[in-house]
C-alpha cells in the first residue's frame, strides 16, 4: 500500500444459512437492538426481560429460548461490539501513510456511530456497574487495547513515534477517539455527515501523530 492510498475495507461476507438460521439470528438482532434502546432509556439494571420481550412482542419464555438471562443480552452486545472493532484493527499492520491511517480511522467512527445506542449502553453501564466493567468490558476490549499496544510499540521501534509506554499511548489513543465522539453518543450533538466525519479522522490522527507541537519549517 502506497503511503497515499486509501485502506479499503471489505466486510466479509454473510453466511447465507437455512431458512431457519436466519429466522434466528433475526430475531435475536431484533431482541439485542430493543435490549440496546431500553437498557439506553431506563439503564441496565431497571430493565427487566419481561420489558424486553414486550418490546419484540413475543412472551418471556419465548426470549429465554434466544437469550438465557439478561446477562446474556449483555455480553452479546459487547461481543459483537468488540469483535466489530478488532475486525477493523487487524488493518493496523497494513497502514503505511497518513492517508490509509485516516480511512482506518473514518471506517471505525463510520461503525461505532453506526452502533450508537450500543456504545451508549456500554460507556454509561461501564461508568457505574464495577462488575460489568471489569467482568465483560474489560474481558471483550483487553485483545483492542493488545492490538493497539502493539502497534504502537513497532511505531516507536521505527522511529514514528517518541518513546512512551505503549499501553498509556493505548488508553490515550481510545480516549481521543472515544471523546471525539462522545456528544453524538450522548445524544446531545447530531451524527456528523460523512465529510464531516472524514474532517474528525483527520484531525484525530493529527493529534495522534503531532500532539499539539506548533509544526515548524
Amino acid at each position: 500500500m502506497s503511503p497515499n492510498e486509501k485502506l479499503v475495507v471489505t466486510p466479509p461476507a454473510a453466511k447465507e444459512g437455512t431458512r431457519r438460521e436466519r429466522r434466528i439470528e433475526r430475531q435475536r438482532k431484533a431482541i439485542l437492538d430493543a435490549s440496546a434502546e431500553l437498557f439506553a432509556q431506563k439503564g441496565y439494571t431497571a430493565t427487566t426481560t419481561k420489558d424486553i420481550a414486550r418490546a419484540v412482542d413475543v412472551g418471556e419464555s419465548t426470549l429465554y429460548g434466544y437469550f438465557s438471562s439478561k446477562q446474556e443480552i449483555l455480553q452479546e452486545i459487547l461481543i459483537q461490539q468488540g469483535e466489530m472493532v478488532d475486525s477493523l484493527l487487524v488493518h493496523l499492520n497494513d497502514l503505511k501513510g497518513l492517508e490509509s491511517f485516516v480511512g482506518l480511522v473514518d471506517i471505525l467512527l463510520e461503525r461505532l456511530l453506526a452502533w450508537a445506542v450500543y456504545n451508549r449502553v456500554v460507556i454509561a453501564e461501564a461508568w457505574i456497574n464495577d462488575e460489568i466493567l471489569l467482568g465483560y468490558v474489560v474481558v471483550h476490549w483487553q485483545p483492542i487495547m493488545e492490538r493497539l499496544q502493539n502497534f504502537i510499540a513497532a511505531r516507536i521501534a521505527a522511529d514514528i513515534f517518541r518513546p512512551i509506554d505503549p499501553a498509556f499511548g493505548a488508553r490515550m489513543m481510545v480516549a481521543a477517539f472515544v471523546a471525539s465522539i462522545l456528544p453524538v453518543l450522548r445524544g446531545v450533538e447530531p451524527p456528523p455527515t460523512p465529510e464531516q466525519r472524514h474532517q474528525l479522522a483527520i484531525a484525530i490522527v493529527e493529534i495522534v501523530n503531532n500532539g499539539f507541537h506548533a509544526q515548524k519549517g
